[in-house]
């Protein structure tokens, strides 16, 4: 059990070593280029801390199931072992017979919220913003569409945690297949 528990240790200190290294590259990058090559530089730095974050999530999240931080985010994914201590929980957590304890009106809030940033990004189109500004709205938008459809849609806030971690092998395959663009990126900007 010992060794075990130094392994893990060791494997989240080596994961958060590699997200401080991510989030020192879009630093260096930010401070080195001030976003002389435009979107090149945005696309960079967003790419480093998606990597960073992405290292920096097994170890949070096993922070928060060993109680390094406060109780109320332990995060609790067993299913219930008998339909007494399945209605227990839903009476615990408020659930009352719902699909997933929401109701169609969340769904509806949320669909309004995603019809809202989709009228934000068209009205962005109409007006004169500069370039790397609208950008950086553009995209934190998009990122933020994509959380609620994945999140309540795709119904993954309602699932196990391991379950949604299933999704990072998806994002790594997406970082990667941007990464080898870079060459074709850095090419483009030395032809200005």
């Amino acid at each position: 059990m010992e060794h075990q528990s130094k392994e893990t240790k060791f494997f989240n200190m080596t994961l958060l070593l590699l997200a401080g290294g991510a989030v020192l590259v879009a630093a260096w990058d930010v401070a080195v280029s001030r976003f002389r090559g435009g979107t090149d530089d945005l696309f960079f730095v967003l790419v480093a801390l998606l990597v960073a974050l992405l290292f920096a999530t097994p170890p949070i999240l096993f922070g928060i199931r060993t109680g390094w931080f406060h109780e109320k985010f332990v995060i609790d994914d067993e299913p219930p072992a008998t339909e007494a201590a399945a209605e227990a929980h839903a009476e615990a957590h408020g659930v009352e017979g719902e699909s997933h304890g929401v109701s169609n009106r969340l769904f509806i809030l949320v669909w309004i919220a995603l019809l809202g940033l989709t009228g934000l990004e068209v009205l962005l189109g109409y007006v004169q913003l500069r370039n790397d500004l609208m950008l950086t709205i553009l995209m934190g938008a998009s990122i933020i569409k994509a959380a609620l459809i994945m999140a309540y849609f795709m119904h993954l806030r309602f699932e196990r945690m391991s379950l949604v971690l299933t999704v990072v092998p998806a994002i790594v395959v997406c970082l990667c297949l941007m990464l080898i663009l870079f060459p074709d990126s850095f090419r483009l900007f030395h032809l200005r």
